[in-house]
């Protein structure tokens, strides 16, 4: 089932606020924490980088909740 990518506005609105993902299709030990424990979008670029990841690179969406 293909998921929902978010806007950008998404990312930058949780500027501070920690995110998670679905799964993890990697299997190096920073995805894997991330995954894990969730990430916190530090600041604007952060967020447009995880958009871009999102869109092109990832086949998992983030979510607010674990």
């Amino acid at each position: 089932m293909k998921h929902k990518k978010h806007t950008l506005k998404f990312f930058t609105n949780r500027i501070g606020k920690r995110i998670y993902r679905d799964k993890n299709t990697c299997g190096c030990e920073t995805c894997a924490r991330n995954w894990k424990e969730g990430l916190i979008v530090a600041d604007e670029q952060h967020a447009r980088y995880l958009h871009l990841c999102e869109h092109e690179i990832l086949d998992s969406p983030y979510r607010d909740k674990k």
